[in-house]
């Protein structure tokens, strides 16, 4: 059994609303998580229903990342808006990837356990979903494809794929993934059908036509494009050239479950797909530390008259032979790569241990470090740079293997200069003395004795004399020293879900000089404090019954909110309206139609005058509660009827209305501020307000979108430096310079002659 959590988006029938959230699953995840991974794999209309949408999700839980794999699927529900359009319902199910490491399953079983789950699902939420079968995956041209495609790190679109059925499509990414590790679906994003003209970011999708930007898979046939750059390329190759049954590589890939990207994870990817692929899975020693083979002789002799200028390739031989068969591709494929420093960073990255850091170095020497693809790069010396640190770590040179093949790149002539000028310090810093061996002062020659003394003599008084002036500098009249007065606090207040607001609010006041607090708020009870500025995110309503206890009038909100010391800045244009709460087997008609004794509604008792008359004159009878009191009646069951927020509705066993005859209160999200807040700070929050829709926050990080979005606004501008007077100090320093210069004369006077301080010299050196 596989648990899970849910939500259901769509709308009423035969509302006015626009498309939101209508019910979810009260478990790990909140209604903010589900909001946000709505808006993200939202892949455009499809007319033909259902369509299915994978996604992933990563939470961060207790600081740890949890990996949820997130399937969506959209079908009609059977009902009608007030323009009679066919509703459609967006099921979305969200299952921990960490219930999956032991347990692998497809998406097509997942599919099917879900599908044939109500709308809103109940409590056990568990589905038995069958195992992973490999032997039910059957990989073709396309699939293999469109795999191998995913590597290039750009989105695959398949097309002429309008008359397959949606179950076909699904099974179709069901393979793609297969042909992956699978702990790669942690980041894995597929869609049965998308929009060709939606901005998405959905890796695997199917459209009539592939977007701008995407890698296009005709179904049922082979992409040419899987050969034009070097990670398609390579890992087609591995799909082909396997030494085992398809179904033993993908029962392999299946077992590989820690999470992977395949963008970021390229290199590791590639090598699990290979591995997948081999007879026996590669296993090689660290290599031993007993005493090397002699080196190999250098490819061109002393005697040799060729001109060693040519900057064609010279193979030189190695005395271990053939390399590993990953690294090797690696190699081939820079040859003829188009992205050459994409194929270079492929390469280097392949290092990851001593065994493989050798085989790199294998490759450098037989290919002569890719001179003839580097060469002519502007770039040349970062790539040649990149490929030394891979291949030769300082840790890796204190290997003799790997100092005999550093020596033979230095001495051969085909090397490039940048590489043997790189290498010439590694092997240095291994024939350095021990760190035993000590050097005496009278070890060292005279004249070298006599230029240390003459220097540091110099370098004393230069420094005693720049200290004299810079003294008797500060001794004159100091600039009285200024003191700031601390930055003025500021309370932000916000719900959970408006913290992106907050936080953007807070770093444009704090550009200002401000000191800004945010602090978490619950928008029903929410209360501005007094005394100091304050800035307050929540429902008009909600705020006005907090702070006047219900005694307000609600005929205009605004005037009732001036009269209780608060200011209402803007609208954020996000509504929050109340619903009618009915009891399951209850008609709402016994409520609304001439109630009776008994048939009392409950409401809330901080309900403002203007709207508690409104309900009452259309004939209701209602019965004014704490809000506490309502939502512990409502869990347990002994409300009839009761009248609460939308965003505070969902209790099993009752169902929700809106009579449209019925005037319900509707709440507003506003930017509230106090009387504390002067003109200033106002201009501040109403810059930010005009520049952004912040009842809608971007993806990502809220702190780090809303600095964004601040540097846009306010940017951040560096002080002006104040230069210094002429002539204060440039006396001192200009002795100092002098005294500086005679001193490194006297050095090269007194070493008129080379002396050398002993040691050794390095081996490529003799």
């Amino acid at each position: 059994m596989i648990g899970f959590e849910w939500a259901l988006e769509g709308k009423r029938p035969g509302s006015y609303d626009e498309y939101g959230l209508l019910e979810w699953s009260d478990g790990r995840l909140d209604r903010e998580v589900f909001d946000k991974l709505r808006h993200r794999y939202t892949a455009g209309t499809a007319g033909d229903l259902p369509q299915v949408t994978i996604g992933t999700a990563r939470i961060s839980e207790n600081g740890e990342i949890s990996h949820y794999l997130v399937l969506a699927i959209r079908e009609w529900s059977g009902h009608h808006d007030f323009a009679n359009r066919k509703i459609a319902y967006t099921r979305w199910f969200y299952v921990p990837y960490e219930q999956l490491v032991d347990r692998p399953v497809s998406y097509s079983s997942l599919y099917t356990a879900f599908a044939a789950l109500p709308p809103a699902p109940r409590p056990p939420l568990t589905v038995d979903v069958p195992p992973y079968d490999p032997e039910a995956v059957s990989p073709g041209p396309d699939t293999l494809s469109a795999a191998a495609l995913l590597l290039n790190g750009r989105p695959v679109c398949v097309i002429g794929a309008d008359n397959v059925p949606m179950i076909d499509r699904l099974r179709f990414a069901d393979t793609v993934a297969a042909l992956l590790p699978y702990g790669t679906r942690t980041r894995f994003t597929a869609a049965t059908w998308t929009s060709s003209t939606s901005e998405h970011t959905i890796k695997l999708s199917f459209a009539r036509h592939a977007p701008e930007g995407a890698q296009a898979v005709v179904w049922g046939r082979p992409a040419e494009s899987v050969h034009d750059q070097t990670p398609s390329k390579l890992c087609y190759r591995f799909y082909t050239r396997s030494d085992v049954p398809v179904t033993e590589m993908i029962a392999r890939l299946a077992r590989e479950t820690e999470p992977l990207s395949i963008e970021k994870d390229r290199p590791k990817v590639l090598h699990l797909v290979e591995q997948s692929g081999c007879a026996a899975p590669e296993t090689e020693p660290e290599p031993a530390p007993s005493p090397p083979d002699p080196p190999p002789t250098p490819p061109v002799s002393p005697t040799d008259t060729t001109d060693t200028t040519d900057t064609t390739d010279t193979t030189v031989a190695y005395r271990n032979g053939s390399g590993n068969a990953f690294t090797e591709a690696l190699a081939d494929a820079l040859t003829y790569a188009a992205d050459v420093r994409a194929a270079v960073e492929d390469l280097a990255r392949s290092g990851t241990d001593p065994t493989r850091r050798q085989h790199l170095q294998r490759v450098l020497l037989q290919r002569n470090c890719f001179r003839s693809v580097i060469d002519p790069r502007s770039d040349a010396d970062q790539l040649y740079a990149r490929l030394v640190d891979a291949a030769f770590p300082p840790e890796e040179m204190r290997r003799q293997p790997s100092q005999d093949v550093a020596d033979l790149l230095i001495c051969s002539p085909s090397t490039p200069k940048t590489v043997r000028r790189m290498l010439v310090p590694l092997l240095d810093a291994v024939d350095a003395p021990p760190a035993g061996r000590r050097w005496t002062w009278r070890a060292l020659d005279r004249r070298v004795r006599l230029a240390v003394t003459l220097t540091g003599t110099a370098a004393l008084v230069a420094a005693a004399v720049v200290a004299v002036f810079l003294t008797l500098g500060d001794a004159r009249e100091s600039p009285p020293e200024v003191f700031s007065p601390p930055p003025a606090k500021v309370v932000v207040q916000a719900p959970a879900d408006q913290r992106y607001a907050a936080q953007v609010f807070a770093e444009r006041l704090r550009r200002d000089g401000y000191a800004p607090a945010i602090e978490p708020i619950d928008p029903a009870t929410v209360t501005p404090p007094v005394g100091m500025p304050a800035v307050t995110i929540a429902y008009d309503l909600d705020v006005l019954g907090a702070v006047s206890g219900g005694q307000y009038t609600g005929r205009d909100v605004r005037e009732d909110l001036r009269a209780w010391g608060l200011s209402e800045l803007a609208d954020l244009r996000v509504t929050n309206p109340d619903v009618l709460l009915v009891k399951d087997g209850i008609k709402p008609e016994r409520f609304l139609d001439r109630p009776g004794e008994g048939d009392d509604i409950l409401v809330r008792n901080t309900i403002g005058g203007e709207q508690l008359r409104a309900l009452t004159e259309r004939g209701v009878r209602l019965t004014t509660v704490p809000a506490q009191e309502i939502s512990r009646r409502l869990a347990e069951g002994s409300a009839a009827a009761a009248i609460v927020p939308e965003n505070a509705s969902v209790f099993e066993g009752y169902r929700r209305l809106a009579p449209r005859d019925l005037p319900l209160p509707q709440r507003r999200l506003v930017v509230l501020v106090n009387n504390a807040v002067g003109e200033p700070m106002r201009q501040d929050l109403l810059q930010v307000i005009g520049a952004a829709d912040l009842g809608h926050a971007p993806q990502g990080d809220p702190t780090l979108k809303a600095k964004a979005l601040v540097d846009q606004i306010a940017p951040v501008v560096d002080p002006t430096p104040q230069e210094e007077p002429e002539g204060t100090t440039s006396f001192p320093y200009a002795l100092f310079l002098v005294v500086v210069a005679l001193a490194f004369v006297a050095v090269v006077l007194l070493m008129w002659r080379p002396a050398r301080l002993g040691g050794t010299v390095s081996r490529h050196r003799r």
